[in-house]
């Protein structure tokens, strides 16, 4: 099957390269800021805009060139959104990369379970009814009040308790030995 002559694309005129390439010149500042405006950033835009100058001379296209200033505005905007969606498309895998894994990594289990085996440790060396009192004012969530009443104790006293506990736990640190 042969191709279509009306379709088959040729190569752009000299002169039409040259009309192209001189609009890019002359049009420079203008078309500049048309990439900035997409871009936000000069490097890139200059980049865009060489892009575009490239592709002039080496553009093959069957129409021929009515408005080369229009053209190469086109040109000019069209690569410079494609570059800012090529940046961002890369942008978003590389932040997939970067992400932490959703679960614990085996580390943070092994350190996590060793610091928890230390507090229960902790936990054992305290009198039976001072463990009772931390255990049920922070894990269960009862007030001092009801405690101290339960036990017998002045609601300072209940709260000297908890205090002390709290504070012996909070010095355990994940990287100290046992």
């Amino acid at each position: 099957m042969s191709p279509n002559p009306q379709t088959q694309i040729r190569p752009r005129s000299p002169r039409d390269q040259a009309l192209l390439l001189d609009e890019l010149v002359q049009n420079r500042n203008l078309l500049l800021c048309d990439a900035l405006r997409i871009l936000g950033a000069r490097d890139r835009a200059e980049d865009v805009l060489q892009e575009a100058a490239l592709r002039a001379l080496g553009r093959n296209s069957g129409e021929t060139l009515r408005d080369g200033r229009h053209f190469a505005r086109r040109m000019v905007r069209n690569l410079a959104i494609d570059r800012l969606r090529r940046e961002r498309w890369l942008a978003g895998d590389e932040a997939l990369e970067r992400q932490p894994s959703a679960g614990p990594d085996v580390e943070r289990c092994l350190a996590g379970r060793e610091l928890l085996g230390r507090v229960e440790a902790q936990l054992r060396q305290c009198r039976a009814r001072d463990r009772e009192v931390f255990l049920r004012h922070r894990v269960m969530g009862e007030p001092q009040n009801l405690l101290a009443r339960e036990f017998n104790l002045s609601p300072a006293r209940v709260h000297a308790i908890v205090t002390k506990i709290h504070k012996d736990i909070s010095a355990l640190r994940i990287d100290e030995p046992a």
